[in-house]
């Protein structure tokens, strides 16, 4: 399999975020993280708030993967995350902001609050936080 590469597309609703081939691939699965190698069998993963890593030749990457599915068929994969970021482009003082912002409105225990969409807030920001400052560990 000297050679084989995988291709990897990342596709949100508003954006295609990635398109390139790639050596290896870490999904984070429902079920826990899975690997990628050319040749898997075509499998459809359900994908969890989590990091996504690949790596091409030295160079590794991460991603911030929230939600979504994987399809992999042929040495492709497709990625339909519901949002996804690169390392590179978090701004982490900005995912601070909204941490802070999300854990203030469930304090307030407020009628008005939505908790589930302010505990996702939460969910988004702190894997944000995560991604950012994660280094890869192939």
């Amino acid at each position: 399999m000297a050679g084989k590469k995988l291709k990897l597309q990342i596709i949100t609703p508003e954006r295609q975020v990635l398109d390139k081939e790639v050596d290896f691939v870490a999904l984070p699965a429902y079920n826990g993280e899975m690997g990628v190698l050319p040749g898997h069998v075509q499998y459809v993963a359900k994908l969890n708030y989590g990091v996504l890593r690949y790596k091409e030749g030295d160079k590794e990457e991460t991603f911030a993967v929230m939600g979504g599915l994987a399809e992999i068929e042929n040495d492709k994969i497709s990625v339909f995350a519901e949002d996804a970021a690169l390392a590179g482009e978090i701004d982490e003082a900005a995912a601070k902001q909204k941490l802070a912002q999300a854990k203030a409105s469930l304090s307030k225990h407020d009628a008005d609050i939505d908790i589930e969409l302010a505990e996702m807030e939460i969910k988004k920001a702190l894997l944000m936080l995560k991604v950012k400052k994660q280094q890869p560990k192939f």
